[in-house]
């Protein structure tokens, strides 16, 4: 049954032949197969600079954090006023700078550069009487 069928199709397919539309069929059809594929290249270039950004946004937030809990943590240990620290982790390196006002409120200072050299900056403020952060800010 095969072989009767591919006949059928290739005496369908002759006269087209005979006429010079089967060179026309293969280019266009072949034309948009490479088209496809090109575009699904594409879309996977577009995907993975989307999770590279997504990485580096989570790598730049988990080093803020970490960078805030150290301070707050040397703050409760040693008592400083006002002084600049420097933390290294495996996602980059912050340095703090710790301003203390007359209330109980410390400004925190955090800059830095992931290992990737992107910046980054936040100033908090903490109270110290009540152990929380009050306000959280990126630049």
């Amino acid at each position: 049954m095969g072989t009767k069928k591919n006949r059928f199709v290739f005496k369908c397919l002759e006269p087209l032949n005979e006429r010079g539309y089967m060179t026309a069929m293969m280019m266009l059809i072949s034309t948009l197969l490479l088209a496809f594929v090109f575009h699904l290249c594409q879309l996977t270039a577009n995907e993975r600079a989307f999770l590279d950004r997504e990485e580096e946004q989570f790598k730049k937030q988990s080093l803020l954090v970490l960078g805030m809990k150290d301070t707050i943590s040397y703050i409760q240990k040693t008592g400083a006023k006002t002084t600049e620290k420097t933390f290294s982790y495996e996602e980059g390196t912050i340095r703090a700078t710790i301003q203390s006002s007359p209330s109980e409120i410390v400004t925190i200072t955090l800059s830095g550069t992931t290992r990737n050299e992107t910046p980054i900056f936040a100033v908090i403020q903490y109270n110290q009487t009540l152990h929380e952060v009050v306000e959280w800010s990126e630049g």
